[in-house]
């Protein structure tokens, strides 16, 4: 994998993660899972 495109794939991650910690403290357990499922995604990838 590229460095460029590594980086990007870890800030994603890094987002993803942020949004994900956001959803479950605010009760959004539908919002979770969907965050959850593009975190297996993108992480399947690497």
């Amino acid at each position: 994998m590229a460095m460029p495109q590594r980086d990007n794939t870890i800030e994603a991650i890094k987002r993803l993660d942020a949004l994900l910690e956001y959803a479950v403290i605010h009760g959004d357990e539908e919002e979770a899972e969907r965050i959850r499922e593009e975190l297996r995604r993108l992480t399947d990838e690497v």
